[in-house]
């Protein structure tokens, strides 16, 4: 028989801390059926044994793992380990205050996913330096079009419903799992409850370059699943290399380079630019068939859609050569360039919406 909620702490030579952290989450949770699962790497401090020792009077368990490290990957380990139908993810060191833990097991019922949040009305970052404040500031903002529903993106205390969690599909690194949860599980209601960020009693904060560097790792892995755009920028700079290089190409030729428009009086050089267009659309929708949208579903008339739309974004990206070189008086090369770039976004919306679709174990 499952708990009503599990608990998954990961430790690492947390030994000072983790017998306060179990009294104050049995206070916290006493009213509940409930379980609290530590992944241990392999601490040469004591704590997987500190922890085995007060299994005989406090519902917990501990997981050691011997050829592993992280935190993010000792959550998604936890997640295994686990029988609730809710799971709450919390740090051992005390900063993750154990008496919110009713507030985020209540909120659960109502919500697949809760975050514990820093930055909503209640909540507080605590005694942090400005420093601390500027590089959590940062990291947020960051992770803002991944995760818009929630205010603290990058808090390690959360909650979640474990059948909308497939830990195979997580890909864990760094320290911000709960960021990695979030985006990759399947959740409809998302919900914050406030909290203050404790001061750490015991032990030193485990913060530095490479986890800052980990994160920002992290942060193009889940750009890349949740909107493929970084492949989709690729490929449409494959594309863009592509049209501007046969553009050149076509704006050397002797022929084009005396036609001019009758009515304007000026080099004729759109032709050339929607002959270069259509052979760099025609190239991105195969790599972006074979790479960018893999694994999602075409939908009818794939190739004709793309062509569709390739031609309608050609329209914008001549209009907007025909402004550049009319108007501002830039030469055509250039100019075609930065139309290109300007009509991206554009085309990246429309074919994630209108052209491929995510499958369901995607």
């Amino acid at each position: 028989m499952g708990k009503a909620v599990s608990v998954i702490v990961p430790t690492y030579n947390e030994k000072d801390n983790v017998a306060r952290l179990v009294e104050r989450i049995h206070t916290s949770l006493s009213d509940y059926d409930y379980e609290v699962v530590f992944i241990d790497d392999n601490s040469k401090d004591g704590t997987a044994d500190l922890i085995q020792a007060l299994s005989g009077k406090y519902p917990v368990k501990v997981v050691v793992r011997k050829d592993k490290r992280g935190l993010a990957s000792a959550v998604a380990d936890g997640i295994s380990y686990v029988s609730g139908e809710f799971v709450i993810v919390m740090d051992a060191d005390l900063q993750h205050p154990p008496e919110v833990l009713p507030d985020i097991f209540k909120a659960l019922k109502n919500h697949e996913f809760v975050m514990a949040s820093r930055y909503i009305k209640g909540g507080s970052p605590g005694q942090w330096t400005l420093s601390r404040r500027i590089v959590s500031l940062v990291a947020n903002l960051l992770a803002l079009p991944l995760a818009f529903k929630v205010k603290d993106r990058v808090s390690g205390f959360f909650g979640f419903r474990r059948a909308s969690v497939d830990a195979k599909a997580l890909n864990p690194l760094g320290w911000k799992i709960g960021l990695e949860i979030l985006v990759r599980g399947r959740f409809g209601l998302v919900s914050e409850v406030p909290y203050t960020f404790a001061r750490r009693s015991q032990g030193t904060s485990k913060l530095s370059k490479r986890i800052i560097w980990q994160y920002i790792r992290q942060l193009v892995k889940l750009y890349s699943y949740k909107f493929q755009i970084l492949d989709f920028m690729i490929v449409g700079g494959i594309g863009y290399i592509i049209n501007i290089a046969l553009y050149s190409l076509l704006t050397l030729l002797p022929a084009l380079k005396t036609f001019e428009f009758n009515q304007l009086g000026k080099p004729y050089y759109l032709p050339p630019f929607i002959v270069s267009s259509l052979v760099a659309i025609i190239s991105n929708y195969l790599m972006n068939r074979a790479w960018t949208f893999r694994g999602w579903k075409e939908r009818k008339g794939g190739f004709g859609r793309y062509l569709l739309m390739g031609l309608a974004t050609l329209l914008l990206d001549m209009g907007f050569l025909f402004v550049l070189v009319e108007y501002c008086n830039f030469s055509p090369v250039p100019a075609a360039a930065l139309a290109i770039f300007i009509v991206f976004l554009v085309r990246f919306i429309i074919a994630r919406s209108w052209i491929w679709k995510r499958t369901p174990n995607k």
